[in-house]
């Protein structure tokens, strides 16, 4: 169990999820319906992703981040806010068909779900983040601790834990959270040099001076074991 914190009894608050829905004039953005795979596009924590549908002649776009890759068997996968699931092809930020919405389990108040993406054959996979990667987790996140994260749309930023219980994380608003930001990767730094998995960003609360809200490591692992693609084989995080 993780480390509980309260300031006093508070009703459950209204949390303002993190993907970044905008509309764009004309269809270049939408993928063709039999999407191949790109071999250029490597998927790794931190990446924007992007799910574009057609509304009244416009191109919708809803934008979120990779927080976790890995594999169920052969099937590689990217894991994100269960919030940015949307039925159909998933891009990079230029437009690079990468995969598919799978498998989602949806977020309940603060009981957070998942949405895991299918990936291509031929696409790249990376549990690095550029300058360093993923390499171990950390399954008892303490309050106090610092932890960064790599969103797509805030970039690298590091706050404070704090508040902790199972099913969520409360983190100083130096992390920053902002729409585009679901899904995004938090980690601790590690004595080896690269990082410790957290948990992934979902939303803030503006009623907490906008502190971020993150799904921890352990819960978001409960919850794909419960609800994801692994009923004959486990899914296995890919680290450096």
């Amino acid at each position: 169990m993780f480390g509980v914190h309260r300031q006093g009894r508070r009703r459950l608050p209204v949390l303002i999820v993190l993907a970044l829905t905008v509309a764009a004039t004309g269809t270049a953005l939408l993928p063709g319906p039999t999407a191949a795979a790109t071999p250029a596009v490597t998927v790794h924590p931190g990446m924007e992703i992007r799910h574009t549908t057609l509304a009244d002649g416009k191109a919708v776009v809803n934008k979120c981040t990779i927080g976790l890759t890995g594999s169920i068997g052969a099937a590689q996968y990217a894991v994100t806010a269960g919030h940015c699931y949307h039925p159909g092809i998933v891009t990079d930020k230029v437009g690079n068909p990468i995969g598919w919405f799978e498998f989602q389990h949806p977020d309940d108040g603060l009981k957070f779900g998942f949405g895991m993406i299918r990936l291509y054959d031929g696409i790249g996979v990376a549990a690095s983040m550029g300058r360093f990667g993923l390499s171990t987790m950390d399954m008892k996140p303490q309050l106090g601790q610092e932890v960064c994260k790599i969103g797509a749309t805030t970039g690298w930023s590091c706050g404070t834990i704090t508040e902790a219980t199972e099913e969520w994380l409360y983190v100083s608003n130096a992390l920053g959270a902002e729409g585009g930001d679901s899904g995004a990767v938090v980690y601790r730094q590690t004595s080896d040099g690269h990082a410790a998995f957290v948990g992934i960003l979902v939303a803030y609360d503006d009623a907490q001076g906008r502190s971020a809200v993150v799904e921890p490591a352990a819960w978001l692992f409960d919850q794909i074991e419960r609800y994801g693609p692994t009923r004959d084989e486990p899914f296995i995080w890919y680290r450096v």
